[in-house]
């Protein structure tokens, strides 16, 4: 080959010079030290511009150069000389997009030169140049590289966002800089290096969404900045010598994550699937008092995007903030969104409860702060003003919509605190672009609506509703027992039917008796129902992202085949194979109703394009709706009819007819020539790539067009974007038709669910009664019946308000302890006296959610609420003793329980001494009896308050777990069965020994308990001798009528003894 020919050859070098001359710099050795101030490394504190330098800069070594470029352009030259150029083409490769930008040659003066600095950056930078001198500078801290356009682009975009972890495209991957990158690789558990001036990690393009969900979940708000112009239309366009402009597309925190449909439950949640991802604002009011005689009145907005679900509520709340932290037990937020400043007692509640949450199940609640400039909290005004604008505009677009008006209305009559929460949250969703979850007001929910019982924080966790109290897991809870949906929409659904059991018997009658329909029916719509929830995905989620436009092709695809699945399958089926039940036929006839709408969105769609690449650009069937489409596509085939006109005359003037276009390694319409008919080659071509067999050569006439051709791509995609975004806003307008079917669906679950249960081994269904009433033959624990099996003892309950509605429960500690292993975790389950008020409570709810109960017979009435006062727990964040957490819980209960109420209040008094104990057990105890009249169960071991089974005979009763007493072997056998009357003695001795504890202990204790047991009844008996001899001189008295009424009361006291 000639030199010429060689010449010829390396002349595609001349597009790369720029690369080859770039300096290619020597990574520095030694590292940053990590920063002492735990703040920065926290997600919820911003980045002042103060400390962006001393974040992101790093000073490399000084190193002289010169004699390393030297040699490396020698090293170059040589390799050119004897393997040629792998020639490539840098306007269609994005992965060198980070080379260009990085760079230190002529194109980064040039860009530095039009891409300043903000001013305020610009000073900082200057101020300690000047400070620092270079001869204190030591060897450890060298002089700083100069900005990259990147970098300088990098510095401007946490500027602008700060307390925001930045990810950023650069060409195939995304970046981390900075601080950023050493908190990713901390959470991700990738390498993080340093690049210049700053350190830097990376993720694969492909994995985005994956990384993303793990730091949203740690806690971190995270943007994610892409490239909005690509690599043909950068060069077509003014921005040829500067970075690629990029923007903040996309921010998340773990209360605005709304990830993709398909998530598995692990991923979702590995801890327990009865978590929710609510994002709650709390705004409150002070409304007098101070101390532990202050009020408040908070406001709340609930907000879960995934599904679109809303709760609100607004109400007084005193000093424990007991009322603020049951709707947080119950909604579970993993966000909360609170004002600059709250009361003390509020922000303590808060932090128990996120404290506990986290150390308990290891989930940590994410804290917003709202902006100090944020005048909504504190005026009603400009919060109205606000939320009026914002559903004004919703009404505008859905003018002559009768139930949307009625609906707008309701919301502005929302209580004052409600709306300065509900304006806090609206403006929170619009930075994420997820406002549109608060535009459909038919799904608002209240809270405190009195048509569902009232289960506090406390009831829920000492009931065990979602979560046991033994490893905090969904295992071992009534959720668990009763969840036996098909469907993640349908599990969430279940979840606030326990939490929120009915309290109108028509609805909760309308509900046990599709269930009991269910059990019986041989309907075949039963079997298809069956059938089709256990295929379909989580299409509450998949509706949500389409309404958000974040929803994938695929996605779409999925949720439209499985809504034209859920149409089609009941289509036309109305009229025929009717239920009982009016509930079911309700379901059932909704379902074909979208069957039309469905059916023209999936139409327009090719499903085979999923496997396309840019499967976007050839989507849609019809393409006339958006005329973009066609006309790039034209434009793109005439360019390649030029492409294919062109190798015709070129295999006419080189005189090869065997000349053809190849692909290779990505790069297009290559001329492959045989290397026997090179020379036939005009000297203008350009060599890309060969073998021993064959050369592939590019013509300046080919660039041009593969230019011209790759804008023109560029351009659809863009526009095909553009329509695919268009046409997710179609099908958002039919949102709330399609979620209505899908909650229709989810309600079909549970009924489902709940029938399995049913189905279960003695499981009966309740007759519900107007009166306050709780007759249950051979109840059980439905929890620990799972565990226990066939050996689980019942018992009976017979609590009437018209009747005996109290009852004292006395007798041994430990009526029974059964240790139960399952899995990786020891649940202790008490059987006795706790397990016995915990399954009264526990049918009574169980029997409210429409569900079968575990028993032989079941009569209930319908309870309003359920109140507990279990377990003795102090509260160290509040500053609270055992004893004050005791009272608290107590007076809230005395404060809120009625008469249609059930009232379990276990072992009070027990915090303090036992003459104060049994002094405040006594009077709380006569407070229920005589004053609020519910329905209570009283546990005590004091014995003196077995008495008010005598002073009101007809409303309260003694019961006890039975025990048999071996006084031989000093054991005591548990019947585990309830019995009436008040047992004298606890037994604590044999729990000792149940206990395992030394003998030589357990000796001394039998010991001390014999003396104490004996100075107890020589005291006694004092008393009655000397009550015995009062008596008798009363008697022996003359006028023995002036003296009637000291007798009776002398007698009455001995009778009590």
């Amino acid at each position: 080959m000639s030199s010429g020919r060689k010449q010829q050859q390396l002349t595609l070098s001349s597009f790369f010079t720029k690369k080859v001359e770039k300096k290619v710099e020597k990574k520095p050795t030694t590292t940053l030290e990590e920063p002492t101030d735990t703040k920065q490394a926290s997600p919820f504190f911003a980045t002042s511009k103060s400390n962006i330098e001393q974040r992101f800069s790093y000073d490399p070594e000084s190193t002289n150069e010169t004699e390393q470029d030297e040699r490396k352009k020698k090293l170059h030259a040589q390799f050119v000389e004897k393997f040629g150029v792998l020639a490539e083409e840098p306007q269609y490769k994005r992965r060198r997009v980070d080379i260009k930008e990085s760079s230190n040659g002529t194109e980064e003066k040039e860009s530095q030169a039009t891409r300043v600095l903000p001013t305020s950056l610009t000073k900082t930078y200057a101020n300690q140049d000047k400070e620092t001198s270079s001869s204190d500078r030591s060897r450890s801290e060298p002089p700083r590289k100069q900005w990259s356009p990147l970098e300088l682009q990098v510095l401007e975009l946490k500027e602008k966002y700060p307390g925001v972890l930045l990810v950023i495209e650069v060409g195939y991957k995304f970046r981390f800089f900075g601080e950023d990158a050493k908190i990713a690789s901390r959470v991700l558990h990738i390498a993080h290096f340093i690049d210049r001036n700053f350190y830097v990690a990376s993720v694969p393009f492909h994995r985005l969404s994956i990384h993303v969900r793990r730091l949203v979940h740690a806690g971190h708000k995270v943007g994610v900045v892409r490239q909005i112009e690509t690599a043909a239309l950068k060069a077509a366009g003014t921005n040829r010598g500067g970075p690629f402009r990029r923007e903040l597309k996309q921010l998340y925190t773990k209360g605005t994550f709304v990830d993709e449909m398909t998530t598995s439950d692990l991923e979702e949640d590995s801890s327990s699937a009865a978590s929710s991802n609510y994002l709650m604002c709390i705004v409150e009011e002070k409304r007098g008092g101070g101390g532990p005689d202050e009020l408040v009145k908070t406001g709340i907005i609930a907000v879960q995007p995934a599904t679109g679900d809303i709760v609100y509520d607004a109400f007084d709340d005193g000093y424990m903030r007991s009322e603020l932290e049951t709707r947080v037990i119950h909604i579970e937020p993993c966000e909360l969104l609170l004002p600059h400043t709250l009361s003390k007692p509020t922000e303590k509640m808060v932090k128990h409860v996120v404290s506990q949450r986290s150390s308990a199940v290891g989930e940590m609640v994410r804290i917003e702060r709202i902006s100090e400039s944020d005048t909504f909290c504190d005026d009603y005004n400009d919060a109205f003003t606000y939320v009026s604008d914002f559903y004004t505009r919703r009404k505008a677009e859905n003018k002559g919509d009768v139930e949307h008006d009625l609906l707008f209305s309701e919301i502005l009559q929302l209580p004052d605190v409600v709306i300065k929460a509900l304006a806090v949250t609206i403006r929170y969703l619009s930075e994420f672009g997820l406002e549109h979850a608060l535009q459909l007001t038919k799904y608002f929910l209240h809270f405190s609506s009195r048509n569902h019982m009232l289960l506090n924080g406390n009831t829920m966790a000492n009931l065990e509703i979602y979560r046991n109290s033994t490893d905090y897991s969904e295992k071992g809870s009534l959720f668990w027992v009763l969840n036996h949906t098909n469907t993640k929409f349908g599990k969430r659904l279940l979840k606030r039917w326990i939490g929120r059991p009915l309290v109108d018997v028509d609805q909760l009658n309308l509900r046990i008796d599709a269930i009991d329909e269910l059990i019986t029916t041989e309907n075949q719509k039963k079997q298809k129902a069956q059938a089709l929830l256990k295929q379909l995905p989580d299409l509450e989620k998949g509706l949500c992202r389409i309404h958000y436009g974040r929803s994938s092709p695929a996605e779409l695809i999925q949720v439209l085949d499985a809504l034209l699945r859920v149409s089609t399958v009941f289509y036309g089926s109305q009229q025929v194979q009717r239920f009982n039940s009016d509930l079911l036929n309700n379901i059932f006839d909704i379902l074909p109703t979208i069957r039309q709408d469905v059916m023209e969105f999936r139409n327009a769609l090719n499903a085979d394009a999923l496997n396309l690449q840019d499967c976007k650009i050839h989507l849609f069937q019809c393409e006339e709706r958006w005329p973009e489409l066609p006309l790039q596509k034209k434009y793109i085939s005439a360019v390649e009819e030029q492409l294919d006109k062109y190798l015709e005359e070129v295999k006419a003037s080189v005189k090869i007819p065997a000349l053809k276009y190849v692909h290779v390694a990505g790069i297009e319409y290559l001329l492959e020539v045989k290397n026997t008919q090179v020379s036939k080659v005009p000297q203008q071509w350009v060599k890309i790539s060969g073998t021993k067999a064959v050369s592939r050569f590019h013509t300046s006439f080919l660039l041009e067009k593969l230019k011209e051709r790759e804008q023109h791509r560029e351009s659809l995609v863009i526009a095909s974007e553009a329509a695919y975004r268009g046409f997710l806003s179609e099908i958002s307008n039919k949102y709330e038709n399609f979620r209505d079917v899908v909650l229709r669906l989810a309600e079909l679950d549970c009924l489902l669910s709940l029938t399995t249960v049913a189905c279960q081994p003695n499981y009966v269904k309740p007759t519900f009664t107007e009166q306050t009433q709780l007759k249950v033959v051979n109840g059980r624990h439905p929890m620990v019946e799972q565990f226990l099996g066939t050996s689980y003892v019942p018992n009976d309950v017979d609590l009437d308000s018209n009747g005996c509605r109290t009852l004292i429960l006395t007798g041994p500690n430990m009526g029974g302890m059964s240790t139960i292993r399952y899995e990786r975790c020891l649940a202790k389950t008490i059987v006795g006296k706790s397990s016995y008020i915990r399954q009264v409570a526990l049918i009574s709810i169980m029997g409210q959610i429409g569900s079968y109960v575990p028993a032989e017979s079941a009569t209930l009435g319908i309870l309003d609420a359920v109140y507990t006062r279990m377990g003795a727990t102090d509260n160290m964040l509040s500053g609270e003793s055992t004893f004050m957490v005791e009272l608290h819980e107590a007076s809230d209960i005395m404060k809120q329980a009625t008469p249609r109420s059930l009232v379990i209040l276990d072992e009070l008094g027990r915090g303090t001494s036992t003459h104060d104990g049994m002094a405040i057990a006594y009077a709380v105890l006569q407070h229920f009896i005589t004053q609020i009249q519910s329905i209570t169960l009283f546990v005590t071991h004091y014995p003196i308050l077995g008495e008010f089974a005598g002073r009101f005979p007809g409303s309260t009763k003694n019961g006890h777990m039975s025990f048999i007493e071996d006084e031989q072997r000093d054991a005591v056998v548990f019947l585990y069965k309830l019995a009436e009357g008040l047992a004298t003695r606890s037994y604590g001795l044999n729990v000792a020994r149940l206990a395992s504890l030394p003998r030589s202990v357990l000796e001394t204790a039998k010991i001390k308990s014999e003396e104490m047991e004996a100075l107890v009844a020589q005291k006694t008996q004092e008393r009655e001798r000397r009550l015995l001899q009062r008596m008798a001189h009363i008697l022996s008295q003359e006028d023995l009528d002036r003296h009637i009424d000291e007798f009776k009361q002398t007698a009455l006291s001995f009778l009590s003894n």
